[in-house]
């Protein structure tokens, strides 16, 4: 089971058309009784199906999307949507594996060392052997692969939200393979702006924001096929993006997508597209990894306050920095953690730049990777702010280098 909206349709899942420089998602009506009918139907199977197998709830739900005269595609996409809200037990059980080494020891040996005039002789021999039926064996022996995997919970879900879902996805998919985004959101209350910065650092995208009036943001995204380390993961943190955007009150979206024949086309949508967003639960999202790290700090520091700030930090000239976390000592003094993970190399050389001695109190953690970097590995040498606040690490930061230097702020 995945989390809330952290989920996209498969490629072949994705449905668009092509005009001129432009591409459309094919949205369906999410009001369309039919498909409400169809989701409906295959709501229930999902919420019925906790106890039996991974096979058996495909073949169930397989028979309503044959059922139906609607297209399959869109019908495979609401499977697609309901699996990911489906939790199995992947659990991996070693009474499966040892039960499975002495059947095929067992019948290696019999195969070597006795002589069987048919096949049901064979068979008869197993089964006196495992005092169990051949057919019960032979279920049980591969019980741990994925097809017999059990349900063990289906997070349940509207038809009427079902549809908005599948459309939600739909530009997702696309958003996977885009290299160019920008975004602009306008009278937006403070804390759901607030709300979608933070979720940018969530995703931990590359990012940079103009301001261009009291109400009025210009975000700038670079797309995973600008990188060149790690672009699906970087691709699936910004389709997961997009869901948050849903939740400013008008917003415009513009970006470049390269599809199947690698010709770039513009995706051009704003707030009257008419996706809803997904659900309130989704602006409360903070992902496992962000979780432990404040958990383990607090566990340590006693001193200190961690949070998930959702401010921006103004920087020298017109520059924005939207730290990953907040802290703050009981003396009330605050310092600012801005993480930057191994595709943040181009924004962590402009963030050296700007810094001074008399900027915010802000620490910077950059993981290993980006110092294979000749420019960047020697810009952090000769850089005397980040031998003073920087540190670096190789999957997520460590407790121990950020209480280090916090210390210096006591």
């Amino acid at each position: 089971m995945k989390e809330e909206g952290n989920t996209v349709l498969t490629k072949d899942l994705v449905c668009y058309k092509n005009y001129k420089n432009n591409v459309n998602p094919k949205f369906i009506n999410p009001f369309d009784s039919e498909l409400l009918n169809v989701a409906e139907e295959l709501i229930e199977i999902f919420k019925d199906s906790v106890g039996d197998t991974r096979a058996e709830l495909l073949e169930n739900s397989k028979m309503i999307l044959d059922g139906s005269e609607k297209p399959i595609l869109v019908l495979r996409g609401f499977q697609k949507l309901l699996l990911d809200r489906t939790k199995f037990d992947t659990s991996a059980d070693e009474k499966f594996t040892n039960f499975r080494e002495k059947v095929f020891t067992k019948t290696s040996e019999f195969l070597t060392t006795q002589d069987f005039e048919n096949f049901a002789e064979f068979r008869a021999k197993i089964e006196t052997n495992f005092s169990q039926k051949y057919k019960e064996i032979s279920t049980k022996l591969y019980s741990d692969l994925p097809e017999f995997q059990e349900v063990l919970k289906f997070k349940s879900i509207t038809s009427e939200q079902l549809l908005n879902r599948y459309n939600c996805a739909q530009i997702q998919g696309l958003l996977i393979h885009c290299n160019q985004l920008e975004i602009t959101v306008s009278d937006s209350e403070p804390k759901k702006l607030r709300q979608l910065f933070k979720f940018l650092r969530f995703f931990q995208l590359l990012a940079k924001v103009e301001k261009l009036n009291e109400n009025t943001f210009k975000i700038f995204v670079d797309g995973p096929l600008n990188l060149f380390y790690r672009t699906q993961k970087y691709g699936l943190n910004l389709a997961n993006f997009f869901p948050s955007l849903l939740h400013q009150e008008k917003w415009h979206l513009v970006a470049k997508v390269q599809l199947k024949n690698r010709k770039i086309y513009e995706l051009n949508l704003d707030q009257s597209c008419g996706i809803k967003p997904i659900s309130q639960r989704f602006l409360a999202y903070v992902p496992k990894e962000v979780q432990m790290f404040q958990k383990l700090f607090s566990e340590k520091n006693s001193d200190w306050q961690i949070s998930t700030t959702s401010n921006f930090v103004p920087l020298e000239g017109e520059a924005y920095c939207f730290p990953d976390f907040s802290l703050k000592h009981k003396n009330g003094t605050e310092v600012f953690l801005e993480i930057f993970h191994a595709w943040h190399s181009s924004h962590f050389s402009e963030r050296l730049q700007t810094l001074n001695p008399n900027s915010p109190k802000l620490i910077l953690g950059i993981a290993q990777n980006l110092l294979k970097d000749p420019f960047l590995s020697h810009s952090i040498e000769s850089s005397e702010y980040f031998q003073e606040f920087g540190f670096t690490f190789r999957e997520m930061p460590t407790v121990t280098k950020v209480s280090k230097i916090l210390k210096k702020f006591e």
